[in-house]
């Protein structure tokens, strides 16, 4: 009898991860009790499982291609209604010719990471650049070479260590991008010399098992239990209903895949149902901010039927041009409502892209829904 493969072994491992991510996550107590997030638990495996598999399974540094990471039906990692994200596996020792094309979009980025030392989709940032650093042609494509030697034009420096590239791509539009069938991001990456891939072999497909299963642990049993605890995340606030300081990844020397050019802002609502979470603030210029809710998950709410994000050309502003954002269970029948869509409890989300100047700290307090006006 020949050898067993050894994708077989991860796979016994991949049938093992999920007996753990079923008893160590969706049904720890510990976690979660409320119904509502333990059937999100369950689809939310789901989802971590397809992106494993898209990713990472599929992920083929030496013929790569982008692969959507987020949509409407799997999200992850705190995605976004606004911005559509594409993932390629890499290496540090190739070429990588990167082609597109900005159409509606207000910013597009990529992101080089290195390896997640936890197992995580995209782990430190080893180089990023945006699209008001690259040459755009009158009809809006481009073309950036990503690799370890110097190349004319616009080039981005592979560092050995690289191990994928992100793009993120947003769009401030009255409609979100991920809930309009139109839009449509041209993308495409290709190695140079690039030769048709060889038959798939059983030391191939184990390898990326491996990053997958990896990253449907990390995903799952390696998000952290729900407390009281101080949160170490910079732009996390500590206090519920409450938002912190927004902060900026740029220059903050942490190994973390965050994008280098957004400030970030969270906290966490739990709210009665006669309670809303009123927030409050002016928004500094720039080319984009949004604001949104996610499940414990860090999964947005149902943004294609309900109201649960804003982004700035979104948000009804007040005569001062401040706005006044209402959080709560039940519609107060006001401008830009979030819907918590049963939700006791989750995160609220803000991004800032690019800001011309810091942008200051939402302001919040909760009010009985009877209150507003």
């Amino acid at each position: 009898m020949s050898d067993r493969p050894a994708a077989a072994a991860v796979f016994d491992d991949l049938i093992t991860a999920l007996t753990e991510i079923r008893d160590g996550y969706v049904l720890d107590e510990q976690r979660w009790t409320d119904p509502t997030e333990i059937a999100e638990a369950f689809r939310y495996v789901g989802q971590v499982l397809s992106a494993s598999s898209e990713l990472f399974w599929e992920g083929d540094p030496d013929h790569p291609r982008f692969a959507s990471i987020v949509s409407p039906a799997r999200k992850l990692q705190g995605d976004n209604p606004d911005a559509i994200y594409h993932f390629a596996r890499i290496r540090g020792d190739r070429t990588y010719r990167v082609r597109g094309r900005i159409r509606e979009q207000c910013y597009a980025s990529f992101t080089v990471h290195g390896q997640a030392a936890d197992g995580g989709m995209a782990g430190p940032l080893l180089g990023d650049r945006n699209d008001r650093d690259f040459t755009i042609a009158d009809d809006g494509s481009y073309e950036i070479i990503f690799s370890a030697t110097p190349h004319d034009g616009d080039w981005v420096e592979l560092h050995p260590d690289a191990h994928s590239i992100v793009v993120r791509t947003y769009y401030e539009l009255t409609t979100s991008a991920q809930n309009d069938a139109s839009i449509h991001v041209d993308l495409d990456i290709r190695v140079e010399d690039q030769e048709s891939p060889p038959p798939l072999d059983d030391a191939t497909i184990a390898a990326r098992m491996a990053e997958g299963v990896a990253f449907l642990r990390q995903a799952t049993l390696g998000q952290g239990v729900p407390s009281d605890e101080p949160s170490p995340v910079p732009f996390v606030s500590n206090t519920p209903n409450d938002v912190a300081t927004p902060f900026s990844f740029r220059d903050s020397g942490l190994p973390v895949p965050g994008a280098a050019d957004i400030f970030y802002s969270m906290g966490r609502w739990d709210l009665r149902d006669d309670e809303a979470l009123v927030m409050t603030g002016t928004l500094p210029a720039g080319p984009f901010a949004n604001v949104m809710l996610w499940n414990v998950h860090m999964q947005t709410l149902d943004y294609r039927n309900l109201s649960t994000a804003l982004n700035k050309a979104q948000i009804e502003y007040e005569p001062d041009g401040s706005y006044r954002i209402i959080i709560s269970h039940r519609d107060p029948g006001l401008p830009n409502w979030l819907c918590t869509d049963g939700h006791q409890r989750g995160s609220i989300f803000w991004r800032f892209l690019l800001p011309e100047t810091d942008p200051p700290k939402p302001e919040c307090a909760v009010v009985r829904l009877s209150e507003l006006r």
